[in-house]
């Protein structure tokens, strides 16, 4: 297989895997975002991750889902959209970053689905991603986001997290 191939094929491995992310906590299918995932990962997402744990000590993937599962399952809806993908290739390990833009909706009526500002939060930053291949897959082993802004209704993230509990 010719090198230029090759780095087309892992590029779209980064892009699907980032898509499969960004899917995976849009519908709630948390085994499709656990299967994006090493097992152990490092999580480094600021002040959303700094109580849970230090960036720099791996932690077990299922771990970092639960802590993901406590705020989008306390959502109605969440849209990440996740775009501009500049894979790394050939350094090692091999990484990806790009632009996230994520509304996360809480309906004031579900029934109605129409939304005013204070029934959004967006959270607009950037991710990088590091992989590494499991033989069949890239798996992302190391997570940073680094949030450029939030606009909306901030609250809506304690909220979250106070539904996403009272489910469990």
């Amino acid at each position: 297989m010719s090198a230029d191939i090759k780095s087309l094929e892992i590029r779209t491995a980064l892009i699907d895997s980032y898509n499969r992310y960004a899917q995976g906590l849009d519908t709630k299918d948390w085994a499709m975002v656990r299967n994006c995932f090493a097992d152990r990962v490092f999580i480094d997402y600021g002040s959303i991750s700094d109580p849970t744990g230090s960036p720099d000590v791996a932690r077990p993937s299922d771990d970092w889902l639960q802590i993901l599962q406590s705020v989008i399952n306390g959502f109605d809806i969440t849209r990440h959209t996740i775009t501009n993908h500049r894979p790394q290739i050939e350094a090692n390990p091999v990484s990806c970053t790009a632009y996230l833009v994520a509304d996360h909706v809480i309906f004031p009526h579900p029934e109605m689905p129409l939304v005013a500002p204070e029934d959004v939060v967006t959270v607009v930053g950037e991710y990088t991603n590091w992989y590494e291949h499991d033989g069949s897959d890239w798996k992302i082993c190391r997570s940073r986001l680094v949030i450029n802004w939030t606009s909306g209704n901030a609250g809506l993230l304690a909220t979250a997290m106070e539904r996403a509990a009272a489910t469990c």
